[in-house]
């Protein structure tokens, strides 16, 4: 499977997703399939993130 084909199989199981904060300081929470994933938010444009943009991220950041 490609590359391409990976990013948009995660772009269809994303849910959503929010910017929140705990104690720790504030993280993007992201719904993905069954799964709750918590993500730094450095280097992230929360103001112009697209599905495409997330799914992209988790890929290079999780999966490569």
């Amino acid at each position: 499977m490609t590359k391409e084909e990976r990013i948009a199989r995660i772009v269809a199981d994303i849910g959503e997703w929010r910017v929140a904060e705990d104690e720790e300081g504030a993280y993007l929470e992201v719904e993905c399939g069954e799964f709750l994933m918590e993500m730094d938010l450095d280097d992230i444009d929360i103001d112009n993130l697209t599905k495409e943009d997330l799914a992209t991220i988790i890929f290079n950041r999780y999966l490569s």
